[in-house]
């Protein structure tokens, strides 16, 4: 039986009001207050170095152990082929995933450090984006085809602009050691789903969101750190440009996504403002300040959407705050005795097998929650254009009803399109397809090179369902 959150407990509401950066402004229309909280201001003049291995300093690549040296630290981007590198590469001694044509890589057969010899497999198929001029992937990976062809797809993995087509080559969000094929931008709707527009020196280019992964001080966000609530933000004019379990509001003189999946239940310390703990539900949670419900988080099509009264309002279907990726789930009784999940957006399922638990046993008068069963964890929905926190990307492995999909926070891992997968959180996309790493191209049709967007069955939010093969 866990004791984190107390059934029903109201104490967050009466908890003194916590200092903040600027003046706050009352709502006639709900007692919530608006607070305006200090934004600290990414410096987005260099980027920061990605955390090695070992995370040792270096100035040259023999200094790093399996490992190369980037801006002054030793980095690893792979391990295994097959998992960690897209079609046509492999990863070589020094943990670079580096095009099989090369010649600088691991023989056939050889995946880079410690990958117990799966290299050669991980460009299986034709079309793997090496030579131009052939499908052959038995002689791409003998050497035959010189370096990638400079026309590589965006999201495409390289190590230098010359590789993309669009000429720009960046790490796809900060401190990352892993660079992709970019290009320019002006709003978040000009990048393919899960990555955002964001200043990068003098430069606005598509990158990976960020939104939700903790920070404590500037520079550590491609937009901006809330303080004191300690996590990347990033800018919206809507609750559809936030990543699920966010929402849109003014903050510091910027509308930003902030989060309502948190528990307030003792701690009002995660909601924007003491305030901002919504004490009608089963386990009391964060909100946040509207206008409209266009201000609210936005749930995946189909779905029960969120009201606003002043006030973001979850709908009827959910119970608790807890966020995607919360485990164990926690579970309690409802006012009519019926066992409800806590889950911000009243789903779970357990990743590992794609297959959703049953509910565990409840004593309806217990004051506590209840332990899922094993494996059971918290699953948010999504749309497209706000896509999940940071470590899930949004695809639409599930039907809501015949035909009709419905798009899922699933976790992120490091397996590129093209690599073997074994569950959607092996893939760096979030999708594993008959056990090979995709990609939901449905909304934007960007597909990394040697793959292409093809189409599957159903639709997701009134458009064909494509994913990258």
């Amino acid at each position: 039986m866990a004791e984190r959150a107390r059934v029903g407990q109201q104490t967050g509401a009466a908890l003194a009001p916590v200092l903040i950066h600027s003046s706050a402004v009352a709502r006639a229309a709900s007692a919530l207050v608006r607070a305006s909280f200090l934004v600290v201001l990414a410096p987005i003049a260099a980027l920061y170095a990605a955390c090695a291995t070992s995370g040792e300093a270096c100035e040259l690549n023999s200094d790093c152990l399996a490992a190369y040296c980037r801006d002054g630290q030793c980095v690893q981007d792979c391990v295994d082929s097959n998992k960690d590198c897209p079609k046509g590469y492999l990863c070589n001694g020094i943990g670079q995933c580096e095009y099989a044509g090369s010649g600088g890589g691991p023989a056939a057969g050889g995946g880079g450090p410690g990958s117990g010899g799966a290299g050669a497999s991980s460009a299986g198929g034709q079309g793997t984006g090496g030579d131009p001029t052939t499908n052959d992937t038995t002689s791409t990976l003998n050497g035959m085809g010189g370096a990638p062809p400079a026309t590589a797809a965006l999201l495409s993995v390289c190590t230098q602009d010359g590789d993309c087509d669009s000429g720009m080559c960046r790490p796809e969000r900060l401190g990352a050691g892993l660079e992709r094929c970019t290009e320019g931008c002006s709003v978040h709707a000009d990048c393919a789903s899960g990555f955002r527009c964001e200043e990068q020196g003098a430069e606005s280019t598509c990158v990976r969101s960020d939104v939700g992964r903790g920070c404590s001080a500037a520079g550590q966000c491609h937009f901006a750190c809330l303080s004191p609530l300690n996590y990347c933000t990033s800018s919206c004019s809507s609750g559809a440009d936030c990543p699920s379990g966010y929402g849109c509001m003014p903050v510091g003189g910027a509308n930003v996504c902030v989060r309502a999946a948190a528990d307030c239940a003792a701690d009002t310390s995660q909601c924007v403002s003491p305030a901002a703990c919504d004490t009608s539900l089963v386990v009391s949670s964060c909100t946040l300040a509207c206008d409209t419900a266009s201000d609210c988080p936005q749930r995946g099509a189909g779905l029960p959407p969120w009201t606003c009264d002043g006030a973001c309002r979850r709908p009827g279907d959910v119970y608790g705050p807890l966020p995607g990726g919360f485990a164990p789930a926690q579970w309690a009784c409802n006012a009519s005795l019926q066992v409800v999940n806590l889950c911000n957006d009243g789903l779970h399922i357990d990743f590992g097998t794609f297959m959703q638990p049953n509910p565990p046993s409840v004593d309806c008068g217990s004051p506590f929650t209840t332990d899922g069963l094993p494996g059971d964890a918290c699953l948010d929905s999504c749309r497209y254009q706000g896509g999940c926190p940071m470590g899930f990307g949004c695809a639409a492995v599930a039907e809501l009803a015949v035909n009709q999909r419905i798009g899922l926070c699933m976790p992120a891992g490091a397996g590129e399109v093209g690599a073997s997968c074994s569950s959607h959180g092996d893939c760096a996309f979030s999708l594993c397809e008959s056990g090979t790493c995709s990609r939901d191209c449905s909304r934007d049709g960007a597909c990394p090179e040697g793959s292409t967007c093809s189409a599957q069955s159903g639709t997701i939010e009134g458009q064909p369902y494509r994913i990258c093969l």
